[in-house]
């Protein structure tokens, strides 16, 4: 069954936001099949596409992508994603996201979105952006997150919002791709799944650490996805970055198991009668 994702957030002001994140049966073996095909993805949704994808965190507004098109309004573009959108769900014959009265939101199709005050962000589904990879190849460095800032340390940064650090070995989007593609993107530590828990704009999203320490690497070392590097979320990822040696996977593992076994306890035993 079809999820259901229009969320509701009531800012400070009063001010109603909206997120649209309807699940939608489309894989990304599908969307690179569909980008490959000239009857369905014409030359100028591709130009679209491409805009988006090249873009952070593969998001813009339509009326920045009718800025960079050189046109003066962006009716065209909102028809020409509509059209797109059209064709796809002609292929692929899967339920399209629908409005409360029942008509089609032609956008939602290939792309999540959210209200901001008059402004509409489109975000690029994440199961697109691996089929556009597929079909067209990758970047070399990966879109950073919030909690990831460019740097060759792995040492943690105290501020307003704590950030980890990654290297450039973490930072490499073909390695990470490689890497989820063999683990998958549930965090290898605690089991934990973006997609599961937040829905369609969580879909692929993961961290990846390396486990080779830098200080042990030598200049002509070559990063081995499958050896090298583990799918984990952003908080165990946190906590194996806290020590200047980072922590192995198996000692934070250990770690949890020792926290859950310590909750059992008092659950069954009460706060007095757990053995230290």
């Amino acid at each position: 069954m079809r999820k259901k994702g229009v969320m509701r957030h009531c800012t400070e002001n009063g001010v109603i936001n909206l997120f649209y994140n309807d699940a939608i049966d489309i894989s990304s073996d599908m969307w690179k099949d569909i980008l490959l095909d000239r009857s369905i993805t014409y030359e100028k949704d591709l130009v679209i596409l491409k805009l988006i994808y090249e873009s952070e965190n593969h998001e813009l507004r339509a009326s920045e992508i009718a800025h960079y098109m050189g046109l003066s309004h962006h009716g065209p573009v909102n028809l020409q994603i509509s059209r797109f959108s059209k064709r796809v769900i002609q292929k692929t014959k899967v339920q399209l996201p629908l409005r409360k009265d029942g008509s089609p939101r032609w956008w939602h199709v290939p792309f999540l979105g959210y209200e901001e005050g008059n402004r509409f962000p489109w975000i690029m589904r994440p199961q697109l952006v691996i089929g556009y990879e597929k079909a067209f190849g990758e970047t070399e460095q990966t879109i950073l997150y919030q909690d990831e800032i460019e740097s060759e340390s792995t040492e943690l940064v105290e501020g307003a919002i704590t950030r980890i650090s990654v290297n450039r070995y973490e930072r490499n989007r073909k390695a990470k791709n490689e890497c989820i593609k063999y683990y998958g993107s549930s965090c290898y530590v605690c089991g934990f799944n973006f997609g599961v828990q937040y829905g369609p704009i969580g879909e692929g999203k993961i961290h990846v650490h390396h486990l080779i320490p830098l200080s042990e690497i030598k200049k002509e070392y070559v990063i081995d996805p499958i050896k090298d590097l583990r799918p984990v979320c952003p908080n165990c990822h946190l906590i194996i970055h806290s020590k200047k040696e980072p922590f192995s996977i198996d000692e934070v593992k250990e770690m949890l198991r020792g926290q859950q076994r310590r909750i059992t306890q008092h659950c069954r035993f009460g706060p007095h009668e757990v053995e230290s």
